[in-house]
């Protein structure tokens, strides 16, 4: 989404949980959307933690964004010559709650 419209956001901090079951499968994913965001000229700032249980995007110009299932809302295409397959406008999202918001919103600790 974010290089679909011209954009300023040169970073992007991904905080989020390692994930047991398939930690090598979650690390060559990120990864690839870390190289193909650079190519872009955005740097993808991973970190885990042990203890959050939401995952968060934090974009160095304050928007924070809070995704309850993580960056695995789309649901997969049918088929490869399904509507959606190339473009994530026409794909089947899981239910979820995706929370916007900004820093000047929130409370200092």
């Amino acid at each position: 989404m974010l290089l679909k419209c011209q954009c300023k956001v040169k970073t992007i901090h991904l905080l989020t949980s390692q994930d047991e079951d398939s930690s090598a499968q979650q690390t060559s994913a990120l990864a690839e959307i870390k190289q193909s965001l650079r190519s872009q000229n955005v740097c993808l700032d991973i970190q885990y933690s042990s203890t959050i249980h939401d995952r968060e995007i934090r974009f160095n110009n304050g928007w924070i964004i809070k995704i309850g299932r993580g960056l695995d809302y789309f649901k997969k295409p049918k088929g490869r010559f399904s509507v959606g397959y190339c473009d994530y406008d026409f794909r089947e999202c899981h239910e979820t709650t995706v929370d916007v918001f900004h820093t000047k919103h929130t409370k200092k600790t």
